[in-house]
This record gives structure tokens, sequence and C-alpha cells, in this order.
């Protein structure tokens, strides 16, 4: 037939280019749902992680602003508010005097507003000393309420990435606030433990009954948990006490999901449940 020959031979070239890429002869595994997920995951995680190393920085830098910055000013102020009561002026007009004790005062509540505002972005004593020392140094400004607020720590804890360590630190406050303001009076103990994960864990000897509210408290943290590779987990039966976890993984597998389940065991309370909120 007219044109077979050449139909023949595109059949022929057709043919050769699918053996040619067909996996069997390639010798290439087409890709399976399951790998295009787990590559789409681990990006997802790394992106997740830049991101909150980037925040991370910026919250310093921030911090580096107002302590070398503001705060200084405002020291300096002081330093010249106390210079001037000590003079004659000042001291032969009690008026005067008077004023000077108020803007003197106004100015010391500014400083010490700034600086526990420069604690809640990055606290100093986490880069200088670490994640012991600073939560060591949080317990001892909350226990000025007569509060009992232990830290067990039974060994050193390793260098750590500043955003774990972050991460860790923020949890634990988070943490202890909710148990300060849901548990009045009831003993808080913070357990710091590691081996190849950072295990940040609060107790509180409270009624129990707590919960996760989506975007509220501790449940925001969870995200920031998440991208670390870091889990929540809440234990908090009726009748108490309530525990509350962040696992980290300081040895993260390559291409792990990070995605930061919360899990809340068998007598807890479950997400979204009615109880307090945490």
């Amino acid at each position: 037939m007219p044109g077979l020959p050449a139909q023949v031979d595109r059949t022929r070239y057709l043919g050769s280019v699918q053996l040619r890429f067909s996996p069997r002869w390639s010798g290439r595994a087409r890709p399976t749902h399951e790998a295009v997920a787990a590559r789409r995951i681990a990006e997802l995680t790394a992106s997740r992680r830049e991101i909150v190393a980037a925040y991370e920085i910026e919250r310093r830098r921030i911090e580096r602003d107002l302590h070398d910055g503001a705060q200084q000013r405002l020291v300096v102020g002081l330093m010249k508010l106390g210079e001037a009561q000590l003079s004659p002026a000042v001291t032969a007009d009690p008026a005067l005097a008077a004023l000077l004790a108020e803007a003197k005062s106004a100015i010391a509540g500014g400083l010490e507003s700034l600086r526990t505002t420069v604690r809640g972005i990055h606290p100093q004593v986490l880069t200088d000393l670490g994640l012991e020392a600073a939560l060591t140094d949080a317990v001892d400004r909350v226990d000025r309420t007569g509060r009992t607020i232990r830290i067990v720590c039974p060994h050193p804890l390793p260098t750590m990435p500043e955003g774990v360590l972050a991460a860790a630190y923020f949890f634990a406050l988070e943490a202890m606030t909710n148990a300060l303001k849901h548990a009045p009076g009831a003993e808080i103990t913070i357990l710091l433990t590691v081996d190849k994960t950072l295990r940040v864990c609060v107790v509180d000897t409270g009624p129990g009954g707590a919960c996760l509210q989506p975007g509220r408290g501790l449940a925001g943290m969870r995200e920031r948990l998440a991208a670390f590779g870091g889990e929540l987990l809440l234990s908090s039966p009726p009748g108490g006490p309530t525990q509350v976890a962040a696992h980290l993984p300081l040895l993260l597998a390559r291409g792990e999901s990070g995605t930061g389940i919360d899990r809340v065991d068998s007598t807890g309370a479950t997400t979204g449940a009615e109880g307090q909120e945490t």
C-alpha cells in the first residue's frame, strides 16, 4: 500500500523512544506518590525552618537595638536626674525636688517595662548562659509572688541551635504562665532532659481538665515546635496533675516531616474539648 513503509518506520521510531525512556529500560523507576509527597514535605519543613530562623534573627536584632539604644538612653536619663536631685537648687526647693522625684520614678518604670519587653523578645541570658539559666532567671522573677516553682535538670544540657533554645524557652514560659493562671496555689515543676531529643515538661498539681484551643496559648506554640520537627504533648485528667511537654529532636533525620503533631493521652482532654484553655 502506498505510504506504508513510512508509517512502519514512524511506528518503529516511536516504539524505540518509548523503550528508551521506559523505567524498565532506563534503569530509573518513576517516582511514586509516596516519594513525591516525602520530597515535598522535606522541602516544606526546610522552608519552615528557614522562616523561623529568619524570625529569630529579626527578634535578636530588635532586642539588641532596644538594649543598646532606648534602654541605655533611659539609664543615662536616670543618672542625670539623680545628679540633679543632689544639687543645692533642688534640695532648697521642695516643689522642684518632688517634681524631679516624680520624673525619675516615671523613667524608672518605663525602663523596667522596656527590660520586660526585651526579655520577652529574646532574653540575653538565654544566649549567654543557656536554657536552664534563662528559665531560672524567669522563675526568680515569678517567685516574688510566693509561688512554688522548681526547675529540675538532672544533666548538663549540650550546646543547641539558637532557634531550638528559643522555642524551648518560650514554650516553658507559656506553659508556666498558663499554670499560674489556671492552677492558683499549685506547685509547678519544669523538667529538662535531653538525649537525642530535648524534652521540656511543665507539670502542675492543679485540678486538671486543660485542653488545647486552636490559635490560643500553647496551641500557638505547636507551629513553632513543628518547624524543628518537634511536637507538643498534653495530659490533664480531671483532678490533675496537668503535664505539658515539648519534644524537640536535636538530630533530625534528613527529610523528616516535622509535622508537630500534638498528643493527648486517653485520660486527659482532647483538642477542642471543654475545659480550661491552655
